[in-house]
């Protein structure tokens, strides 16, 4: 099973579009849902949603992508009804602005998992480079922008040998799993750094 937001190579016209432009359109998307209202988050949802299909990712990885939202959406939730229980701060049980808030997690998650689905990390590092490959500036940029999808996949790693042990979900798990997904991934961003200064 693939990680989340990890890369597969398709023949698609997501992946012809050169990694610049997908590039802008994943800082452009966050930028545009925090000054827009709702209607046009849920516009702009619906249509990632189909450029998306229409791209040949698979729409079970692609609502994949989409689980973090769904743990964020439970707090925010959470929060609002316990304020509407115990303090009736709020007018409703789920406030418009936890929607919005909500509404703007999914369409900027949605084009992260854009992004990564149809961007190499050798994509990532020729589009900030500017053909210069040779700056440090643009290959910290580049590996900064490649750590999230090895972050998920060492997370599924870690998820798949605690279940093989007979591990179950719950609190439990997150708090054995995170100080070991913290180690990890600084080992792989060690082995990485160690790895550049041998190419360079």
């Amino acid at each position: 099973m693939d990680s989340l937001f990890s890369y597969k190579a398709t023949d698609s016209f997501l992946q012809r579009i050169p990694a610049l432009i997908k590039l802008l359109f994943l800082f452009a998307v966050p930028v545009t849902v925090m000054l827009c209202s709702i209607e046009v988050c849920l516009i702009l949802i619906a249509a990632i949603a189909l450029l998306a299909l229409a791209g040949r990712i698979r729409a079970r990885d692609f609502f994949r992508d989409q689980k973090p939202v769904v743990y964020y959406s439970l707090m925010i939730v959470a929060i609002d009804v316990l304020s509407f229980l115990l303090f009736h701060k709020n007018e409703s049980i789920v406030t418009t602005r936890s929607l919005h808030i909500i509404l703007r997690l999914l369409c900027a998650m949605e084009a992260t998992s854009v992004f990564f689905r149809t961007t190499s990390s050798f994509e990532i590092r020729e589009a900030i480079s500017f053909g210069h490959p040779d700056n440090p500036v643009s290959d910290t940029f580049a590996l900064f922008l490649s750590f999230l999808p090895q972050v998920f996949e060492t997370w599924m790693q870690l998820d798949l040998a605690y279940r093989s042990r007979g591990g179950k979900n719950g609190p439990m798990k997150v708090l054995r799993l995170f100080p070991l997904l913290i180690t990890m991934s600084m080992k792989k961003a060690g082995t990485t750094y160690l790895a550049l200064l041998n190419r360079s």
